[in-house]
């Protein structure tokens, strides 16, 4: 993040071609190797897909009833939304994983941020296109994005116990490899044109509902789907990470207010620092 906001105030590089590299090109990489190479049994894959699925989409509803009761225009709604929601399970979600729970917790990581990742991209792509049109041209928007694909066929690879061979595996590997850090390197772009002053309220109330809101949803629903313990603690820790990357690169793909989104993650990223601290604490 350090080196993008150096390259961004020296080198003043275009945004939405790093945005479009790392959502058509990286991630699909990203979530397809994921998903083919995992060493989870089938039901607690699963589990932990529906454990992400009814926590992001609850967060979804929660934020939208918020953004209406505030009036909000439609573009500043749908930053409000991605600021409350979305999840940054990836890279900063996965390297917390790693340090509190090991290697067994890394498995059940990769799977919620493979499923957070699909629905940041559908349902996320959804939410953000939104204030570029109607829902049907929304939808158009979704279909048009790779990682849907990518992660329709790993999943098809897997039930039919077919494994790529490693001449394809490994150059997929090494661009999946490069989608975190070239997010980050976009997220740290967008905070050096990103000014505070303006909205603190709403970015504030965007990032309570991510760090404070969303773990409770967390934590409320962490006993329903019969999760193995450290699966449990590791779905609740994930779920409650600050405001995904992802977030601001569909704000710039779509221009559904990146300025806010840039802000929420700002704010929510160095406030996780003391709410995960709790909430690992409390788990054990």
């Amino acid at each position: 993040m350090g080196v993008g906001f150096l390259l961004d105030r020296t080198l003043k590089p275009h945004l939405l071609t790093i945005s479009r590299l790392a959502l058509y090109g990286l991630s699909p990489c990203l979530v397809f190797t994921a998903l083919v190479e995992s060493q989870l049994e089938g039901g607690d894959m699963l589990a932990v897909v529906a454990y992400a699925t009814v926590v992001i989409l609850g967060m979804v509803a929660i934020a939208s009833l918020t953004a209406r009761l505030l009036r909000l225009n439609q573009a500043t709604s749908s930053a409000f939304v991605l600021g409350s929601t979305l999840v940054n399970a990836g890279n900063f979600g996965l390297s917390v994983i790693l340090y509190a729970y090991g290697e067994t917790g890394l498995q059940f990581a990769v799977v919620f941020f493979v499923a957070s990742a699909v629905i940041s991209n559908t349902v996320g792509a959804f939410i953000a296109s939104r204030s570029q049109g109607n829902w049907r041209q929304s939808l158009r928007s979704v279909l048009r994005l790779p990682l849907l694909y990518a992660a329709i066929l790993a999943v098809a690879l897997r039930l039919a116990n077919l494994v790529p061979p490693r001449l394809i595996m490994r150059p997929l590997d090494t661009i999946a490899q490069a989608a975190v850090p070239t997010m980050l390197l976009l997220l740290g772009m967008q905070l050096s044109r990103t000014r505070l002053q303006h909205e603190k309220k709403l970015v504030l109330l965007a990032s309570a509902q991510k760090l404070v809101v969303m773990a409770g949803l967390a934590l409320a629903v962490g006993s329903l789907f019969g999760l193995p313990d450290v699966a449990r603690r590791v779905c609740i820790v994930e779920a409650s990470t600050p405001t995904a990357v992802t977030a601001s690169v569909l704000a710039t793909e779509f221009d559904s207010r990146p300025d806010l989104i840039a802000s929420t993650i700002f704010l929510s990223t160095l406030a996780s620092a003391f709410t995960l601290t709790i909430i690992i604490s409390l788990l054990g």
